[in-house]
């Protein structure tokens, strides 16, 4: 688990617009691909009769495969390592924000103890507990609104991790891209090595010559 780090893996795109913005959005859960954290997010939101419930989530696990081949599949993936105290302080400025790791469950587990209502927004099957969530969700009594957007300040952004599946020949173009944004000159972006690192490949490598000689 990373310290006091979260990632949030997305595409090129939506990474523009968070960068151009300053703002990180929160989206409506109802089309989740989990139809089990959908309801939960749905019944939380019916037992406490709000009119909207938002959410965005992250990971404290350090990169995986798993993590971009379903997060950010395809080569307009990236991920962004973020302050995790720092982002929480602009989260926590607005009313309605709740936030917490999500724990992780079998069924048995919940039939012998079913969870109380404040723990359905932060409570998935255990099949899922490599991903590490961290969820930041907000909730509204009043308002029934699509999408939350949040002010956040750039220097919460730690580093860009662009897809491994980005092909070098534009990576330099698209690290020029993201540093001429405004205040975006200093972050730290480059290609993760996951699938292909020089290092790894260079130890086998001298270990077979040094076997021949």
């Amino acid at each position: 688990m990373l310290k006091n780090r979260l990632l949030r893996y997305t595409n090129l795109p939506i990474l523009f617009d968070i960068l151009y913005t300053k703002k990180f959005t929160l989206l409506n859960p109802t089309f989740w691909d989990d139809r089990n954290d959908a309801y939960y997010l749905e019944l939380y939101k019916k037992r406490n009769k709000l009119k909207t419930v938002l959410a965005l989530c992250f990971t404290t696990k350090a990169e995986t495969y798993h993590h971009w081949k379903v997060f950010s599949d395809g080569s307009s993936g990236v991920c962004i390592q973020i302050k995790k105290d720092e982002l929480l302080k602009c989260f926590n400025k607005n009313p309605g924000i709740v936030s917490g790791f999500v724990i992780y469950k079998y069924i048995h587990q919940l039939q012998n103890s079913p969870p109380d209502l404040d723990e359905l927004p932060f409570l998935k099957r255990k099949p899922y507990k490599d991903e590490g969530e961290f969820r930041v969700i907000y909730k509204n009594k009043k308002s029934e609104i699509g999408t939350k957007s949040i002010d956040f300040g750039l220097e919460c952004i730690e580093k860009i991790n662009l897809s491994p599946w980005l092909p070098d020949t534009v990576v330099n173009t698209v690290k020029s891209l993201i540093k001429n944004i405004p205040d975006c000159s200093t972050i730290r972006v480059s290609k993760t090595t996951l699938i292909e690192n020089e290092i790894w490949e260079n130890i086998a490598t001298k270990n077979m010559t040094s076997q021949q000689r």
